[in-house]
């Protein structure tokens, strides 16, 4: 047993190794974005839910490839399997980003109470955009009961 968890951490120091080789070559002026993609899809492969997420920003935003808000889904989907673990700083985005895919049906059948939700969980993770989102999802009822005193109160706290 601890010799298959010490794998798995070797394992996920190479995803990390890659994942930051992406980064360091993204950097440069000229640089490959094939390279870069191929690095960052290595990385996911071991692991690296920051890769997971960087890539589904790529699809979300058209990044030097094709918009593809399916790939962008369900990379944000990797990104976020097993909550804020290892650190992730960048979980509560990931969940946030999850949301508008809902609320707008972004790779996603467009599904209001789903948005609210995951809107919720960003929140809760201290994401300021989606408290604000939450208190927009109350103010008008979307995905919830409308509820302008929790909105209001919402806003107060979103800062």
């Amino acid at each position: 047993m601890a010799a298959q968890k010490e794998k798995k951490i070797i394992y996920m120091a190479k995803g990390d190794k890659l994942y930051y080789k992406a980064l360091h070559l993204a950097e440069q002026e000229d640089y490959d974005y094939h390279e870069v993609l191929h690095l960052l899809n290595e990385s996911i492969k071991s692991g690296n839910k920051k890769a997971s997420y960087a890539l589904a920003t790529w699809y979300l935003n058209g990044f030097h490839i094709r918009k593809n808000y399916k790939k962008a889904f369900r990379l944000l989907q990797i990104a976020v399997e097993g909550g804020a673990e290892d650190g992730f700083i960048l979980y509560k985005d990931a969940l946030t980003d999850i949301a508008v895919c809902y609320e707008l049906g972004n790779g996603v059948k467009k599904d209001k109470h789903k948005a609210y939700y995951y809107y919720f969980l960003a929140a809760l993770n201290g994401d300021i955009q989606a408290k604000q989102e939450l208190s927009r999802c109350l103010y008008y009822g979307i995905g919830i009961a409308k509820d302008e005193e929790l909105s209001s109160l919402i806003d107060e706290f979103a800062l």
